[in-house]
C-alpha cells in the first residue's frame, strides 16, 4: 500500500509539471519570457574564466578569500594596489613581479614568477579578482590591452 502511494504522488508531480497552462512568473527562475541575455555577457563571461584561472594559479598563495598571507603574500581582497595600479598589476601577472610593493598600508617584499598566461587568461583573472571580494570594476580588462603592456 505504501509503495503504490509514492507511485501515485509521484505521478501527481510529474503531471503537474508538465501542465498545459502557460506559467508566466519566471521570476523564480530569474529568466524572462523573451529569454535576455544579461547585462554585460562578455564580463560574466571574463569572470567565470577568471575564476578558474584564480583557481589554477593564485588561490595557493593568495587564498580562496582573496585575503592572502599577512607579511607574505599580500591581498587581493579590498586591495588599494589592485584598484589603483592597474597596469602595475597587470604587469605583475604578465611578467612577475619582484621587490617592494605596498598594498593597504602593509609593504610587501617578495617575488611573484610570471604564471605563463596568455593575454586572455590574463583579462580575465583581472576581471575576476578586480570584481570579487570587495572589490569593484566597472571597467571591463580586455586582452587587447592586455597585449598592449610591456615589460
Amino acid at each position: 500500500m505504501r509503495i503504490h502511494t509514492v507511485i501515485i504522488i509521484a505521478c501527481g508531480i510529474l503531471l503537474s509539471c508538465n501542465s498545459s497552462e502557460k506559467k508566466n512568473d519566471l521570476s523564480i527562475l530569474n529568466v524572462s519570457e523573451d529569454n535576455e541575455r544579461p547585462e554585460n555577457p562578455d564580463k560574466d563571461t571574463s569572470m567565470s574564466n577568471g575564476q578558474e584561472v584564480y583557481m589554477n594559479f593564485c588561490m595557493s598563495c593568495h587564498l580562496p578569500n582573496g585575503q592572502g598571507v599577512p607579511k607574505v603574500y599580500p591581498p587581493l581582497a579590498k586591495s588599494d594596489y589592485l584598484m589603483t595600479k592597474r597596469v602595475a598589476s597587470i604587469k605583475a601577472i604578465k611578467y612577475g613581479l619582484a621587490g617592494k610593493i605596498e598594498v593597504n598600508d602593509v609593504v610587501y617584499n617578495g617575488n611573484m614568477s610570471a604564471l605563463g598566461l596568455d593575454d586572455e587568461e590574463i583579462a580575465d583573472v583581472m576581471n575576476y579578482i578586480t570584481n570579487s571580494w570587495g572589490n569593484t570594476n566597472d571597467t571591463l580588462i580586455t586582452a587587447e590591452e592586455v597585449s598592449r603592456i610591456d615589460e
